[in-house]
């Protein structure tokens, strides 16, 4: 019998992703503000941009096994109380050491919330609607994500640590939320078998999936954290570059919003193909906008290829693996994080000029590995 819906579950894991969204795209758009007003380094600022992926792939390696042993409440409960320090600290500290520890918490909420919800919508969706339903939940985690780039950009000159205590306000409501509501049950209350870990692990097909994440975690990270770096020192944006934020996230929300209808009638193979030909289109217009529109329609494109890749993964994923769906996602962005934070940390070593040539090859190498994990799902599914 098919699980019904459960709206007020379904809210909760909207919550999450949104503030995931809002976490996530934070550092990007008050970086070159933190560097004015800290006075950091290019070096310093790549440690921070390597803090956050590294926060959340920490955030990433302890939600599955959470949620599997004692529910999603606990672990979104705690979360958002993370998340509510981080960006505290943040807006609160002038000292580079307490804004790195600030950035890791912040990182920490965002991994728990981004694989906890992502189980979450998993386990209440059935087979046929598991893809499309992953689809909305990242329509709201772009609404998340283009949050504090509009108000900047709109507000102009706000101070964006007023901005970031008022998101606080408003995670602590949603943590009240999270306490009242009812979770579906833990699915390992007797604790998880390290056995079945180990053997679930060792499957090729979530290696392969793991690391096809690898590349889509990285051209996001690149991507969020960068771009507005990228424009930093040109005139085109008029001193105001973290308009160019706003709209990876538009393109982002429009795509999903289409692929949750698409994804019901199109195979996931040809969803990942049209989606990596956008994304390196939009990359390669990078060095070549020589104005704002030219941007603006990069980053649009940019941010359209950047919609699949988690949604298309984690419904099969969630399909193979239900039986310990939180431990196989969180085992996924472990490795999907990992190559974020080694990709920024590559920029940061390379150099900004660098990022339309590494998020090419990044769009390049997921498509082989999806496809690759794609024809070897399909083998099992029919040897079954």
């Amino acid at each position: 019998m098919e699980q019904k819906t459960n709206v007020k579950v379904l809210i909760a894991a909207f919550f999450g992703i949104f503030f995931f969204g809002l976490a996530y795209i934070v550092l990007g758009a008050i970086l070159p503000d933190l560097q004015k007003q800290l006075s950091l380094s290019d070096p310093q600022c790549s440690t921070l941009a390597s803090m956050l992926p590294l926060g959340t792939l920490f955030g990433s390696l302890v939600f599955g096994p959470i949620i599997d042993r004692f529910g999603y409440k606990l672990l979104l409960t705690g979360a958002t109380a993370l998340g509510i320090a981080g960006l505290g600290i943040i807006a609160g500290s002038s000292d580079f050491a307490l804004v790195a520890l600030g950035v890791i918490l912040t990182g920490l909420c965002g991994g728990m919330l981004n694989g906890s919800t992502s189980a979450l919508v998993s386990d209440i969706s059935s087979d046929n609607s598991r893809t499309s339903n992953l689809f909305i939940l990242g329509i709201v985690y772009c609404i998340g994500s283009f949050t504090i780039p509009l108000i900047m950009a709109s507000a102009g000159n706000a101070d964006f640590r007023t901005i970031l205590f008022v998101a606080c306000a408003v995670m602590a409501l949603s943590m009240l939320y999270y306490i009242v509501i009812k979770f579906p049950e833990a699915k390992c209350k007797q604790g998880i078998p390290m056995g079945e870990i180990v053997k679930m692990i060792k499957e090729p097909i979530l290696i392969i999936f793991a690391f096809t994440l690898f590349f889509q975690s990285s051209l996001e990270g690149l991507a969020n954290t960068w771009t507005r770096t990228y424009y930093e020192n040109s005139s085109i944006f008029a001193g105001n570059p973290a308009v160019i934020l706003t709209f990876i996230p538009i393109g982002l929300a429009i795509s999903r919003v289409l692929l949750a209808v698409i994804s019901r009638f199109v195979k996931g193979s040809v969803i990942i193909a049209v989606s990596m030909l956008f994304a390196v289109a939009g990359a390669a217009l990078l060095p070549f906008a020589t104005s704002q529109t030219v941007a603006i329609i990069g980053a649009l494109i940019l941010g359209m290829g950047l919609a699949a890749g988690f949604p298309v993964v984690f419904g099969i994923v969630g399909e193979k693996f239900s039986k310990m769906s939180g431990t196989a996602f969180s085992f996924c962005l472990v490795i999907a994080l990992l190559g974020n934070t080694l990709l920024n940390s590559l920029i940061g070593a390379l150099g900004v000029n660098t990022l339309p040539v590494i998020m090419i090859a990044s769009a390049g190498l997921l498509f082989v590995l999806f496809t690759i994990g794609n024809t070897l799902s399909h083998k099992t599914t029919k040897s079954k």
